[in-house]
């Protein structure tokens, strides 16, 4: 059962419109319906707006896009990095992880809420800086997820 929300990065969102492969589609959407069904609270740093938008606007049309920003802006909580910009900035220089990804992992901490990925790389920097990720192309962790959300 979910303990209170999740952190959703930009990579899991592009995925909805512009995944790589089916497979990679399928799987975020299972997750988003779990998110909706269950009624998660889902955060992201309001870079998550900027991030979805700079990807998703190379395979579709601007006005598009911005409907899909307003959605995602209806349905995620978008974070100030006020609260937990030097958090990011001590897991960056802990992990040389990306800037970006360092905002995410920067606010998992302060909520104390783990880390939904389609991002290899992102999952293992959060396990590096003592953070709960799932990296949902992995079997096990998108299990792992689903079971935290309280649907399975």
């Amino acid at each position: 059962m979910h303990k209170g929300g999740l952190v959703v990065d930009a990579s899991l969102a592009a995925d909805l419109f512009a995944a790589k492969d089916k497979a990679r589609a399928q799987i975020a959407e299972k997750v988003v319906e779990c998110i909706e069904r269950h009624s998660i609270s889902v955060y992201a740093p309001r870079l998550f707006l900027v991030e979805v938008a700079g990807v998703l606007v190379r395979y579709l049309a601007p006005s598009i896009v911005e409907r899909v920003l307003d959605a995602f802006s209806s349905k995620v909580i978008l974070v100030g990095d006020e609260a937990y910009f030097r958090i990011a900035v001590e897991i960056a220089l802990a992990t040389g992880s990306r800037g970006a990804d360092s905002y995410y992992l920067g606010l998992a901490k302060t909520l104390n809420l783990p880390v939904a990925t389609s991002d290899k790389v992102q999952a293992q920097n959060a396990r590096k800086a003592g953070i709960k990720s799932f990296y949902i192309l992995s079997n096990n962790e998108l299990e792992e997820l689903m079971k935290y959300m309280g649907c399975k």
